[in-house]
């Protein structure tokens, strides 16, 4: 028998196609890696027999894709068994399985040894042995069996006694011989073995007790009883649940429950008696529909307000909602009313059947009702015999519906103005009929009305600021009573309050401030300006008298106290050009007793004669060429007395170019041109009309630049192939710019190239940056750019088209690496299987696809399968066969059309489809189900398994069952019809019969039958007899109620009931007999209704249960005191106010007891002779008037409030009633009306100002104190001393007037008000930098007293910046020099090149003060010296002052431009002004266009036009010029390197610019 019978038999149990790789008979044939690998392995033995076949294969899924080998394992391992019964039904011998591990994650080695094991030999007769030959036809396994009976030879007799048995198998001639044995002892060599590691079974949780789960089977191999006898048993951890028989049958002992528990895994032991066994039993509880639904709660409170109708949105605990009882199965539930208590109120409610929510349909009346009891159920919507109960208490709300009514509809006081907050004015009286009395709210209307008014109907001031007697002498208003929640009912009343008056109001100014002028004119006694202040007090408390508080100090000036009249007392002393001010601060004060104060300042100036005049004589300025008219230009400063005497200012020269304004400004009229002019002398003048003087402005234009680059024709169109390398010339481009030097050089740059292209930024020249891909981009749209190095930077544009062109880069690719398809095998030649497709991202010829099959596996001849060449379509060519070949794997490849051509593969998987010819089989013949009467329509009853061994399974079956209550779906799930219910009681047994049919047309069948018995459930709730409802009990009841009395229709433990409550447990129980009773205390004020939720539940499982409300009424008894609405009544009035009769206090007490025992009469504890109390409304009025009070006294009284109960029970208030002569508010007073003080500015925060004091008349009175204005620069300490809270600056604000308020801890307070004045006194301050650090950067060659950077410092002091002086450290003051403006310039850095010059610069005022910043100046080297050096004897100040004319003199002299580089003293070492006999000139020459001349060439040419020189030289310094020109240092030749040259040139050019432009920068900063 060849291997590929077993494969066959692997393919049929593992259901995957199986490939052999290899196959090996002979051990020595054994591949060396998996024999290695063999020999490490526990499941291959260690001596192998010709008898074991080693097959090596792969295992592929019906969709094509390989399996793993360790699925392959595994799957092996699960079906061990079902692969050995194959194998001995086939071939009536054992087969063993041993994988063979191996390094191939795809590719399986099994060994297989066909053993004949002892208890399978059988013999018929001594002398003769059996032979059974058994013949194999290929490919479909089918087996001929013949038996022949042969005798024994010795030498087989022999070689059963030599081995004990005979194991070995001949392949050949596709037969195999199966020879057997007689008479082998038996020892105990084999365990006990289990048919599987692991047993499983679904049960359902109404299983009967005793009924079979399952069964477990160990075989153990001897042949003997003795050793294969097997015994089982349970560990003893396993659940009491089971119990396992002798046959290995696995018994239930005892109910489950899936609630409780739905997973039970336990072990089971087999034995022989000496080895065994051991499996995993694993038992899963399937949940059947066998409990009733619940609530979460058995009781819900909820409120409603009376006559209102809707859902009831406020249910506590939560929400209603009931669920099944079966988690597992968790049916929909339907909710209803069963009852409601009182009965007659069921038509008022509907419960929503889905969501549970009750809804009140007509409104309640809570004057008929208060509390209502709603019992509910809920039941599954499959089966209304299965329902909970609970019960709903709901609570009518009151709504009050009458109108509540004042005691008075007017009333009327007196009080003063700015009466203090929360003091008493009057009380006012609500009642409403309505059950407990007036509930709402007391409003004051309009709320903006200055009072308010306390839920007791005290009205009392609000707004103490309100109460303004010269804003509003008198008060009307509406209170309001407004029942609460808001409703239509309320009551109103009005109030009318008139105020008397008070010293209350500070004088005002009518201006913020007041302004007067003296002129040169003056005369002593001549008015200056009037000063008018208002009081809106009357009498005496609105006289106003008027004084100078500060500000006079040379008492120039006088007030009239009672006009305000400013007048001059002495004559002013004036000065020239300059406005005396004076800041005069005028106090206006009032008369009355306490007086109030303001202040207002009043500012005189006096302007001196005019003579104006400019600060200086000379000006400097730039301005850009062709900027538009009106560029500033420089800004002139003056003396003048403008705009007392208003001045002129003009421009005397130049005037169609540049104008002045008013301010000093000088600006420009006409554009200016750098060359036509470049410097202009503007002369300005001043004049009053009477006095003039004169300045000029020195004006330097300055250069832009102003051309842009010029592109030469560009190509429009450049093609580059995609494969050009990187660096591929593409094209150059040339620009040209009409500007010199730096503004003419030019530098290239690409825009939109994607970095695929660069261009030389010096040459133009554009070649290929990155490796091109016309598949991503065939066309570049590019912009050159060309920009000069002017500032600013001028550039132009020009375009440019690049097109990629193709080369043939990409490989055709599939759609997919892989496809899949599926044909039958009975398909005919030429059927199409598959269409498959490729593209090519090229383009043209390189695009074209071709198709081929470049491999079929397996391989057949001819091959199975063709293909389109040019569509790529995938054909049948030959005959399938299922049995031959299950799957084909074409390898297919794409080729394009270029050369070389390129290609791309894919995998195209074909399976072959198998015809059905097996009939389905049912697991069993019957099927034994139980259900419980209650289960719902729908619920699944059992689930029927049916297998096929054609391919594909049952997957196409279908079943038939006829039954008018049982129905079944296509998953073979048994279930009860929708309009089907279950009735115990009706009908106890169902048998039914199945059908399975295996395909919708012809198709196989099989039939089983289904045996379904119906259980009991408890379907009988418990019922309550007619109690008696309400019942009424006093507060002070203990002891039985009453006794409740139940039934229920059920028997047995469904019968036995008992009663609980759910609400008031720690005051009411109920005993086993059914007594209700009190245990707790009762208290009818804080509750006198009990709602009672009982419940009877009876014993059944599941329970059922049901629910009734008991209403108790608590009745009342006297056991509350009267309790006062305040612990002390108070008020404060004026003797000469109080009339006879007039209210003063209302006393209120309330009670809460109910009836007469609530009743409430109030008397005074002793005789108050003032005082008359109104026994029944507690209100306490005045019984004579107090005019003959002469002194401040007090009222202390005791009220007793006393209830009409038996006996009667009282309690004690006290009243306190403040007499007083002059006023109702205590008085505050400062020491002083104004504090003056002053302090040095720039002091830290926290430096003391002063302090003030204000007298309260008592030390047992506490003060505290507050700043009214300027919190933010000072704060205010409890002993009234001020400190700054941050430093002061006289520059920006010289006079602080800081208001101050004291408040007192009188109830209700007292408060003061004073200003403190603060002057600040000016202090010398240091200069600041406006930077910590200046940079700049310069070259080496920057001409001589060319600018580097402007440094600027500020002084804080007013007027001072002017002062300023700069200066550089000595270290570097050979090299830069600084000005008074601030500008630094270059003296000399030849040396300095490559390196940083780090100085410090110093800003000085006039008094020594002084700021330092750090000065950092980066030297750039020029690179090369074409630097010529000559001397002169003259000295450095001389030569300096004409630097300009020296340049010429010697530019002239040797035909080229001359720019001095720098000027140093004799010896070279250092710049000396000083210096009496020589100075040092270094200079550079260039030509016209800017190029250098190197030094070299100008020696030479120094040394030939010498004479030339000095004469040019004398004509600037006058006769007997020395020249002499230094000798260059041997080796210092200058360079010929031409680019060197440049990089000179630019290095003085880019210097000169920069310096330009710091000109520029510094220009608009002074501006």
């Amino acid at each position: 028998m060849s291997a590929r019978a077993y494969i066959e038999c692997l393919v049929s149990t593992l259901g995957w196609n199986i490939t052999i790789i290899s196959v090996w008979n002979d051990i020595s044939s054994v591949p060396t890696h998996i024999n290695d690998t063999a020999e490490q392995s526990d499941h291959v033995p260690k001596t192998r027999t010709a008898d074991e076949t080693y097959i090596r294969f792969e295992a592929w899924s019906l969709s094509g894709s390989v399996i793993n080998a360790g699925e392959v394992k595994r799957k092996l391992k699960i079906t061990e068994k079902e692969l050995e019964q194959l194998m001995d039904e086939l071939f009536e011998v054992t087969v063993d399985i041993t994988v063979v591990d191996n390094q191939n994650m795809n590719s399986v080695t099994i060994s297989l040894s066909i053993v004949i094991p002892v208890s399978a030999i059988v013999a018929t007769a001594a002398i003769i042995r059996l032979v059974e030959t058994y013949t194999i036809q290929w490919p479909a396994i089918k087996v001929k069996r013949s038996v022949q009976f042969k005798p024994i030879t010795e030498d087989f007799i022999e070689n059963i006694r030599r081995e004990g048995f005979l194991h070995f198998v001949n392949l050949f001639n596709q037969q195999v011989y199966n020879k057997r044995v007689l008479n082998l002892v038996d020892i105990n060599d084999n365990s006990p073995a289990f048919e599987t590691k692991d047993y499983s079974a679904t049960v359902s949780e109404i299983t009967e007790v005793g009924s079979s789960v399952l069964q477990v089977k160990a075989v153990d191999a001897d042949v003997t009883p003795p050793h294969s006898t097997v015994t089982y048993s349970l560990e003893s951890s396993a659940p009491a649940e089971f119990e396992l028989r002798g046959d290995g049958t696995i018994r239930l002992q005892s109910r489950l429950n899936y609630n409780t528990r739905n997973l039970y895994t336990f072990t089971v032991n087999a034995t022989d008696g000496e080895r065994t066994d051991t499996t995993t039993v694993t038992i899963i509880v399937e949940d059947f529909d066998n409990l009733n639904p619940y609530f979460n709660h058995s009781l819900y409170q909820a409120s409603i307000p009376e006559n209102e109708a809707g859902p009831l949105s406020n249910v506590l605990p939560e929400p209603i909602k009931a669920q099944d009882g079966d988690t597992g199965l968790n049916q929909p539930v339907v909710y209803s009313i069963t009852a409601v208590n009182p009965s007659k109120f069921q038509s008022n409610f509907n419960i929503d059947p889905s969501s549970g929510v009750i809804s009140v349909t007509t409104g309640l009346d809570r004057e008929e009702i208060q509390t209502i009891e709603i019992q509910i159920k809920a039941a599954q919507q499959d089966d209304s015999t299965k329902s909970a109960n609970a019960i709903v208490r709901l609570e009518v709300k009151d709504v009050n519906d009458n109108s509540p009514e004042f005691d008075q509809s007017n009333y009327i006081a007196a009080i003063p103005e700015n009466s203090p907050n929360d003091m008493f004015v009057l009380q006012a009286k609500v009642t409403d009929l309505d059950q407990g009395g007036f509930v709402g709210t007391l409003r004051v209307v309009p709320d903006t009305a200055p009072f308010s008014i306390s839920p007791d109907g005290s009205i009392k001031v609000k707004s103490s600021a309100a109460l303004d007697r010269e804003t509003n002498s008198s008060f009307e208003f509406q209170i309001e009573a407004k029942e609460n929640p808001p409703s239509d009912f309320s009551a109103l009343a009005t109030v009318s309050i008139t105020l008397s008056d008070e010293n209350d109001n500070t004088p005002e100014f009518g201006l913020p401030k007041y302004e007067g002028k003296v002129f040169t004119n003056q005369t002593v006694g001549m008015d200056i300006v009037k000063v008018e202040a208002t009081d809106a007090d009357e009498g005496p408390n609105g006289e106003i008298s008027y004084s100078i508080g500060f500000g006079n100090d040379q008492a120039y000036f006088d007030i009239h106290k009672d006009t305000g009249v400013i007048t001059l007392v002495k004559l002013i002393a004036f000065e020239e050009n300059k406005v005396l001010r004076f800041a005069l601060y005028v106090l206006a004060k009032d008369g009355g007793t306490v007086s109030r104060s303001s202040y207002v300042l009043v500012e005189v100036e006096a302007p001196g004669n005019s003579h104006p005049q400019f600060l200086q004589k000379e000006y400097q300025g730039t301005v850009d060429e062709e900027q538009e008219p009106g560029a500033p230009v420089a800004k002139v400063n003056f003396l003048s007395v403008d705009p007392y005497v208003p001045v002129t200012l003009a421009v005397e020269t130049e005037t169609d170019k540049f104008s002045i304004d008013q301010t000093g400004m000088v600006t420009t009229k006409a554009k200016l041109d750098y060359e036509t002019q470049k410097n202009y002398t503007v002369q300005l003048s001043i004049t009053d009309g009477t006095s003039r003087d004169t300045a000029s402005v020195l004006v330097g234009v300055l250069d832009i630049n102003d051309n842009s680059p010029e592109f030469d024709p560009i190509p429009s169109s450049i093609e580059v192939p995609e494969d050009a390398e990187t660096g591929h010339n593409v094209t150059s481009v040339l620009a040209k710019d009409k500007d010199t030097g730096l503004n003419g050089e030019l530098r290239y740059s690409l825009e939109g190239s994607a970095g695929m292209f660069s261009i030389n930024p010096e040459t133009g020249v554009v070649t290929v940056a990155a490796v091109l891909d016309r598949e991503t981009q065939n066309k570049y749209n590019i912009r050159v750019v060309a920009q000069d190095q002017g500032r600013p930077v001028l550039s132009s544009e020009a375009s440019m088209v690049v097109t990629i062109t193709d080369a043939n880069d990409n490989a055709p690719i599939f759609s997919k690496p892989q496809y899949e398809a599926s044909i039958l095998e009975n398909a005919t030649i030429g059927t199409d299987v598959i269409s498959i497709s490729a593209t090519d991202k090229d383009e043209g010829p390189n695009a074209a696809v071709t198709y081929h099959i470049s491999k079929q596996d397996p391989s057949s001849s001819p091959a199975a399968f063709a293909i389109n060449a040019t569509s790529g379509s995938i054909s049948l060519a030959a005959k399938l066969d299922y049995g031959t070949v299950r799957k084909y794997t074409l390898e297919v490849e794409a080729r394009d059309g270029g050369s070389p051509s390129l290609t791309g593969s894919a995998v195209v998987i074909v399976l072959v489809e198998d015809v059905k010819d097996k009939a389905p089989e049912f697991s069993t013949d019957q099927y034994n189900v139980i259900v419980y009467e209650n289960i719902a329509s729908g619920t699944a009853v059992v689930s029927l398994e049916v297998t096929d061994e054609d391919e594909g399974g049952f997957s196409n079956g279908h079943f038939l069952l006829t039954s008018d209550t049982f129905g079944i779906n296509n998953q073979g799930v048994v279930h009860l019809r929708s309009n089907a219910s279950l009735d115990r009681e009706t009908t106890d047994n169902y048998i039914i019969q199945v059908v399975a049919v295996d395909q919708p047309v012809n198709g196989l069948s099989a039939t089983a039958k289904i045996n379904i018995t119906v259980l009991d459930v408890n379907d009988n709730n418990p019922q309550f007899v007619k109690l008696t409802n309400p019942l009424e009990i006093p507060e002070n009841h203990k002891g039985e109620v009453d006794h409740i009395q139940v039934s229920d229709a059920d028997i047995g433990p469904n019968g036995v009931v008992t009663l609980s409550t759910y609400s008031y447990q720690q005051i009411f129980t109920i005993t086993k007999e059914g007594k209700l009773m009190v245990t707790g205390d009762l208290d009818r004020e804080k509750q006198d209704t009990y709602e009672l939720i009982i419940e009877a539940r009876d014993a059944g499982e599941p329970s059922a249960n049901n629910f009734t409300t008991v209403t108790v009424i608590v009745k009342d008894i006297n056991d509350n005191d009267p309790v006062f609405s305040q612990e002390l009544y108070s008020a404060r009035v004026l003797a000469k106010d109080v009339k006879k009769g007039d209210v003063v206090l209302t006393v209120l007490a309330t009670d809460l007891d109910d009836g007469n025992n609530s009743a409430i009469s109030y008397r005074f504890s002793s005789a108050a002779n003032l005082l008359d109390l109104n026994p029944e409304t507690g209100v306490i009025t005045w019984t004579q008037n107090l005019t003959d009070i002469t002194e401040d006294m007090d009222l202390e009284l005791s009220v007793i409030a006393e209830d009409h109960g038996v006996p009667p029970r009282n309690s004690t208030g006290n009243i306190l009633i403040e007499i007083r002569i002059a006023t109702l508010v205590d008085g505050l007073i400062f020491e002083n009306f104004t504090y003056h003080y002053s302090l040095e500015e720039n002091k830290p925060k926290e430096t003391e100002v002063g302090v003030v004091k204000a007298l309260s008349g008592s030390q047992m009175i506490e003060v505290t104190y507050k700043l009214t204005s300027h919190s933010d620069m000072f704060s205010v300490d409890t002993s009234g001393t001020i400190k700054t809270v941050q430093s002061l600056d006289k520059e920006k604000h010289e006079w602080y007037f800081i208001k101050v308020e004291a408040t007192d801890n009188r109830t209700p307070p007292s408060t003061a008000e004073t200003m403190v004045v603060l002057k600040v006194e000016n202090v010398n301050e240091a200069p600041v930098f406006n930077s910590e650090k200046y940079e700049a950067t310069v070259f080496s060659v920057a001409p001589f007293n060319s600018p580097v950077v402007t440094i600027k410092a500020v002084d804080p002091d007013a007027e001072a910046n002017e002062e300023l002086e700069y200066s550089l450290e000595e270290t570097v003051s050979s090299l830069l020099e600084v000005d008074s403006s601030g500008q630094v310039f270059v003296l000399d850095l030849t040396e300095m090149g490559g390196k940083v010059i780090t100085a410090q610069v110093k800003a000085t005022d006039k008094y020594g003060l002084f700021a330092t910043a750090e000065l950092q100046v980066d030297v750039k080297d020029s690179g090369s010296d074409n630097i010529v050096v000559i001397f002169i004897n003259r000295p450095v100040h001389a030569v300096e002052k004409k630097l300009q004319e020296t340049e010429n003199a010697l530019g002239k002299a040797l035909g080229w431009k001359v720019k001095i580089i720098s000027l140093r003293g004799e010896g070279m070492h250092s710049f000396l002004r000083e210096t009496p006999s020589k100075t040092y000139i270094s200079f550079i020459a260039t030509e016209e266009d800017g190029s250098p001349i190197s030094a070299e060439e100008v020696i030479k040419k120094l040394a030939n036009e010498k004479e030339s020189v000095k004469t040019e030289l004398e004509t600037v310094f006058g006769a007997d010029v020395e020249l002499e020109e230094q000798v260059p240092d041997e080796g210092s030749a200058t360079t010929e390197d031409p680019n060197e040259a440049i990089v000179i040139a630019l290095a003085v050019l880019l210097a000169v610019s920069i310096a330009v432009l710091i000109v520029l920068v510094v220009v608009m900063v002074i501006r």
